[in-house]
């Protein structure tokens, strides 16, 4: 399906119910950096989805199911069966799957999303400017925090390098900019308030 005829009311059950391709995954994903409020709606199907497996009545089995099943089927009932492995509870990005995409917005700026929270409303990624950026003024919702990696980001007249960690508390608001280009790592609140794009269009 072309992207010009995704639907989010159509989507987000899917994306809630790990049914997508990674392309319909992404599209769901930039409509929630650019329309927060969605995550309200996506937060309620995960919520939904997530009931799905304890709305069903549990069915006693028979003791004698698992020998009366092989003896149909002509072999010998094991006397132990492997257990299947668990899901790992770790989740990892490798550095063959980052994607950048163009910020949607604000011109020489790319991201890498990494991770989405819809319940915390939190974004977690790579953010890369190229030199000369101005990143427009913006008030956080929440904390917000930077690790850099390469490059210059200049914040209230200070010049931070790589290996510098920022944190902005939350109600804290800046326009940062770089003279050299930069790329960081980056913890921010889909919530953040930008009011110089909310007067433009």
């Amino acid at each position: 399906m072309n992207a010009d005829n995704y639907c989010f009311c159509e989507l987000a059950p899917l994306y809630a119910l790990d049914l997508l391709s990674e392309q319909e995954r992404s599209w769901v994903e930039q409509q929630l950096i650019e329309c927060p409020e969605l995550a309200e709606e996506l937060a309620e199907y995960q919520t939904t989805a997530a009931a799905i497996p304890y709305s069903i009545p549990a069915v006693e089995m028979a003791a004698d199911l698992k020998d009366r099943l092989f003896d149909r089927l002509g072999l010998d009932s094991p006397v132990t069966v492997e257990e299947k492995t668990p899901p790992s509870p770790f989740f990892s990005v490798r550095s063959h799957q980052v994607k950048w995409r163009p910020h949607s917005r604000v011109a020489g700026v790319s991201i890498a999303r990494l991770h989405i929270d819809p319940v915390k409303r939190e974004i977690v990624g790579l953010l890369r400017a190229e030199p000369g950026v101005r990143y427009p003024f913006h008030r956080h919702a929440t904390g917000e925090e930077i690790y850099m990696l390469e490059g210059d980001l200049v914040i209230e007249n200070q010049v931070y390098g790589a290996g510098d960690y920022i944190r902005s508390r939350a109600g804290s608001s800046h326009a940062p900019h770089t003279n050299g280009g930069c790329m960081f790592f980056l913890r921010t609140s889909m919530d953040d308030e930008y009011p110089e794009l909310a007067t433009v269009g």
